[in-house]
């Protein structure tokens, strides 16, 4: 169990009350607010989050997930759960947002956007619905410290550094892994040039750019994929100095949360490795 994973149990642990009025019966249909709803929550306001809070190579609260019903955001599903709060994300079914309004059922919704500042956003809006705002401070609190912890004071010859995904996606302005790398000294030549969000690049693009260490993420276990081989390029290889291309797991960068602390210190100890 990580450090990080540690760190929120122990806030859930921690003897917040609940404030008089707030929501009892809390539903969460995405993985990106389940975990939110998992980390500031009472376990007993919780009636159900989605299948893929449980699923090891995307959720990052796996353990707390397993004490509770699951979902598939079905609409049957959502008022069988009988919520007075439904949590969902930009990504949730239009048509099963228009239903729950239609019903009459609450919903908060949550912005996941690609920064610090709209992670912390996200973390006080939705403590302060739940009536967890003392839990919420203190999740932003332990985040906050973390990445003071790993983040370079100096703009001076920072490295430069690009995630290769598999079929040739980076990660331009506007992306979690953007602000890791900026976050933890690195330089981010696609951001740099203007690339915005997760696009594919040629390779010879990548050379060109001469990035000092190429971070990946894959889902799962590797296979021998077509799209897997191009991280095996030669050219790569010859332009990394033979180094291995170094892994962030996938978890980290599926949705907005505390877990980026996390992420920056790994980022944070690859830097330092280079300097």
């Amino acid at each position: 169990m990580s450090a990080m994973i540690t760190a929120l149990l122990l806030l859930l642990l921690t003897a917040f009350p609940v404030m008089a009025g707030s929501p009892q019966r809390v539903v969460s249909v995405n993985l990106c607010s389940d975990q939110l709803l998992l980390m500031l929550a009472d376990p007993q306001q919780v009636a159900s989050v989605s299948y893929l809070s449980r699923d090891q190579e995307s959720s990052f609260v796996v353990e707390l997930a397993m004490d509770h019903p699951i979902n598939h955001a079905q609409i049957e599903e959502v008022i069988s759960s009988q919520p007075d709060l439904v949590v969902t994300t930009p990504y949730t079914n239009p048509r099963l947002l228009n239903t729950l309004e239609k019903l009459g059922f609450k919903t908060h919704r949550l912005t996941l956007g690609h920064s610090v500042e709209a992670i912390t956003t996200d973390i006080r809006k939705l403590a302060t619905r739940l009536g967890q705002a003392p839990r919420g401070e203190a999740l932003i609190r332990e985040m906050q410290q973390r990445l003071q912890l790993n983040q370079s004071t100096s703009l001076v010859d920072r490295p430069k550094a690009l995630f290769y995904q598999p079929r040739g996606y980076t990660s331009g302005i506007d992306t979690l892994q953007n602000e890791a790398l900026q976050l933890a000294g690195w330089r981010n030549p696609a951001a740099e040039q203007g690339i915005v969000g997760y696009v594919p690049v040629p390779l010879e693009q990548i050379i060109h750019w001469q990035p000092d260490t190429l971070f990946t993420s894959n889902y799962g276990e590797s296979g021998d994929s077509l799209a897997e081989r191009q991280l095996e390029h030669p050219a790569l290889k010859r332009l990394l100095g033979h180094k291995p291309m170094l892994q962030i797991p996938y978890k980290y960068w599926i949705c907005p949360g505390p877990m980026l602390a996390e992420a920056v210190s790994m980022l944070y100890e690859a830097r330092e490795r280079e300097r």
